[in-house]
C-alpha cells in the first residue's frame, strides 16, 4: 500500500512540475531554478483594425455600386493617398 501511494505521489509531482515553466540555470553559487513568465504576443489590435478596414471597403464598394459609380464586376478602389 505504501509503495502504491509513493508511486502515485511521484506521478502527481511529476505532472505538476511538467506544467510549471521552470528552467534550471547554472550560476557560480550552484544550480538555480527560476520560474519563467509567458511573453505571449497577441495581434488583437491588428486583427481588429484589419477587420474594420475590410468592412469599410465593403461598405464603400456597395454604396458606389448602388449609386452607379462603378459597374458590376469592376473593383472599386478608394485613393489611399
Amino acid at each position: 500500500m505504501f509503495k502504491l501511494t509513493a508511486i502515485a505521489g511521484l506521478l502527481l509531482a511529476t505532472a505538476i512540475f511538467a506544467t510549471i515553466p521552470i528552467s534550471p540555470q547554472v550560476t557560480p553559487r550552484g544550480l538555480e531554478l527560476s520560474v519563467d513568465q509567458a511573453q505571449a504576443v497577441t495581434y488583437g489590435r491588428a486583427r481588429r483594425v484589419t477587420r474594420r478596414v475590410v468592412r469599410r471597403d465593403y461598405r464603400y464598394t456597395r454604396r458606389a455600386v448602388r449609386r452607379g459609380a462603378v459597374y458590376y464586376g469592376a473593383p472599386y478602389r478608394r485613393c489611399r493617398c
